[in-house]
């Protein structure tokens, strides 16, 4: 029998999904976002961010006061009061230094490059006056002997880098900032003794941080300094610092950080543990943010200004760590933290120095990604294994909302007692997909039994309460 023209032609027959099928696609959406977490880095990943930005701001105890680290910042007022603008003479460095060496600090870390020369040409001007004189033969006389010795101590206090180099070698606990250069370009002339003493040996085969080379202060500084750190930070496409990058790697060798390189000058019998801990996470944990006014701060000018006999000036530095930077309006770099903005470079290095000595390092990928991964595919399996025992839909949203609540509260506890950061949203996606595939597929079956009622009521009906059978219907 042929069909009829209006009869519409059906398409190819498709087999329809098993549930059991749907079920493992809904739970495969979170193992796979998981896997892409552990695969990038670990937590916080795609689609999480911004969550673990609003808890780690809000919700995690933040680094407790600090007690030996001092903030010595360059702010408003001591521009003011030294009528400079930034960036600042050597001269005035120079004395910075060896006022802060009067007060005999712990350590001073500095979150300045002094990668040029300060100007010379009145000191080129004046030696080149101081040899005329020698050799005009004036200098044997009285007269021209005092010129010239008068010259000579001109020229030296006009010397702005020797002076620096003079206070930096009476400190004896500076370490300088330096940069890690990512490009061929760059503004900053790289070092050529790439093979100094600043780098260290680190138990980590790759480090997150890359670079081509690093730029320092000038060899007069680097060599009167104890030593020196970079600068650099790691930020996220969304333009958020959540890792300290404690090392770079430059051409296999690995440049300490600032905080790296200063908690090595103050705890040199614990260098194993502190390069131990450094590698955690690739050279760049997670952070642990601080409490607001967690770090006590001096101004430059009241470091200059005041009696280094002061004994204000001597409780808040005397044995201190001192981190010196730039803090005036506009100046220091805009470094945007979880829930925070514009927090100055050098406050970020102060508290990484007392996350690595403290061991606050948050650590979430390498073994803990790894975690993560296996933490969320179960959760998916007791999901799945419970939804095919289970009769009614509410007992299904039930076992969903108390697995998601353990599932939170676990990695909320690791998190804040161990530092164990575990991908929280997968879990979270794939419980909301299984769910919604298993409400579908029970509301599905459920309206296919009322249609199975319903067609079955229609062919045999049932006669009304009271009411008698048809005349020819048995009883």
């Amino acid at each position: 029998m042929n069909p009829s023209p209006d009869t519409p032609a059906r398409g190819p027959w498709l087999p329809r999904p098993s549930p059991g099928l749907l079920r493992v696609v809904a739970a495969g959406v979170g193992v796979a976002l998981a896997c892409v977490t552990a695969a990038t880095g670990g937590a916080p990943g795609p689609l999480e961010r911004s969550l673990y930005d609003q808890v780690v701001s809000r919700l995690l105890p933040g680094v407790p006061r600090s007690a030996d680290l001092v903030l010595v910042e360059v702010d408003d007022r001591a521009l003011m009061a030294l009528g400079e603008r930034w960036p600042l003479s050597r001269a005035t460095w120079a004395r910075a230094f060896k006022a802060l060496a009067a007060q005999r600090p712990a350590a001073v870390a500095v979150d300045v490059v002094f990668d040029q020369p300060g100007p010379r040409d009145a000191l080129e001007l004046g030696e080149d006056v101081l040899a005329a004189l020698r050799e005009s033969g004036l200098t044997g006389q009285p007269a021209g002997a005092a010129l010239v010795a008068d010259l000579e101590d001109r020229l030296r206090e006009q010397d702005g880098d020797a002076r620096l180099a003079e206070a930096l070698g009476e400190n004896g606990a500076v370490i300088l900032g330096a940069a890690a250069l990512m490009d061929e370009v760059s503004m900053m002339a790289p070092l050529e003794d790439t093979a100094a003493a600043d780098s260290v040996s680190m138990p980590v085969d790759r480090l997150r941080l890359q670079a081509r080379s690093v730029a320092g202060s000038i060899a007069p500084l680097r060599m009167a300094a104890h030593g020196s750190g970079t600068l650099n930070m790691l930020v996220d496409a969304d333009g958020v610092i959540r890792r300290y990058p404690f090392a770079v790697d430059v051409d296999g060798r690995r440049w300490p950080s600032l905080a790296l390189a200063t908690a090595l000058k103050l705890m040199p019998e614990q260098s194993e543990s502190l390069l131990r801990r450094a590698s955690v996470d690739q050279g760049a944990p997670l952070m642990r943010l601080p409490s607001p006014d967690w770090l006590p701060r001096v101004s430059l000018a009241d470091v200059l200004q005041a009696d280094p006999r002061s004994v204000g000036l001597d409780l808040a530095l005397r044995g201190k760590t001192l981190f010196v930077g730039v803090t005036a309006t506009g100046l220091h770099g805009q470094s945007t933290l979880p829930g925070q903005v514009a927090v100055p470079g050098v406050e970020i290095h102060a508290f990484a120095l007392d996350n690595l000595r403290a061991d606050r390092l948050m650590r979430s990928s390498g073994w803990v990604a790894l975690m993560g991964l296996l933490e969320t595919v179960a959760l998916l399996w007791l999901f799945g294994w419970r939804c095919r025992r289970v009769r009614t839909l509410g007992a299904v949203g039930s076992t969903a909302l108390v697995l998601g609540m353990l599932h939170v509260a676990l990695v909320g506890w690791l998190a804040a007692d161990l530092g164990w950061v575990l991908p929280l949203v997968p879990g979270c996606l794939g419980l909301g997909l299984m769910l919604l595939v298993d409400s579908a597929l029970r509301a599905e079956e459920l309206g296919r039994q009322r249609g199975a009622l319903r067609r079955l009521f229609v062919r045999y009906p049932q006669s009304a309460p009271g009411t008698s059978a048809p005349p020819g219907e048995g009883r």
